[in-house]
């Protein structure tokens, strides 16, 4: 069933829209969904925040790593202090016992590291689909209003991203195609770019 896809329910609607004898006219128009969202303004502006805040993320990482390779340092200067023949049993006993704290501090540091690495990169994936789904939002609303102004009936997304490698329209003459329209539509209020 879901082999025929959108083509099916298309021809089966204007079969029936027909069969009853529908006064209006069909106009459909196709549109790359694909196209705009690479073209629309703001995925630019969200692309360039997420890289910001992906290195943000990356420096805090950074920084984590230098003071774990701090504590490490101190830890195996301490286990050789604490092998240091010279000193007394005792003092060597000592010594031990702060290496072997210093050894599990290390470690809960080391997983405090990659607790707080999942924890950026979640919170980047989670953010980065909001913002999507935002300018998708976006782009099916500006879709909605132009083909509303302009008399479609009917919009098909002609993008290859579409479900499955086929896209809902598997023929189009172009002539339907609105994306530049709709791009133009999109990107009405970008700020004209500084050269």
């Amino acid at each position: 069933m879901k082999r025929f896809g959108l083509g099916f329910l298309l021809a089966i609607g204007v079969v029936v829209l027909g069969g009853v004898g529908w006064a209006g006219e069909l106009k459909i128009a196709t549109v790359d969904a694909d196209r705009l969202l690479k073209g629309y303004h703001k995925t630019d502006l969200m692309d360039a925040h997420l890289e910001d805040q992906a290195k943000d993320f990356n420096n805090e990482g950074e920084k984590m790593l230098a003071q774990h390779r701090r504590m490490k340092k101190e830890f195996e200067s301490l286990r050789s202090e604490a092998r240091n023949s010279a000193l007394s049993e005792e003092a060597r006993d000592k010594r031990l016992q702060v290496a072997e704290d210093k050894l599990l501090e290390v470690m809960e540091y080391e997983s405090q590291i990659r607790e707080t690495a999942v924890s950026r990169r979640q919170q980047l994936d989670d953010e980065r689909r909001q913002m999507r789904q935002k300018l998708i939002d976006e782009i099916r609303d500006e879709i909605r209003e132009f083909a509303r102004k302009s008399g479609y009936t009917l919009v098909l997304d002609s993008s290859s991203g579409a479900g499955g490698g086929f896209p809902p329209a598997l023929y189009s003459d172009g002539t339907l195609d609105i994306t530049a329209d709709i791009e133009k539509s999109l990107n009405r209020d970008k700020s004209p770019a500084k050269e």
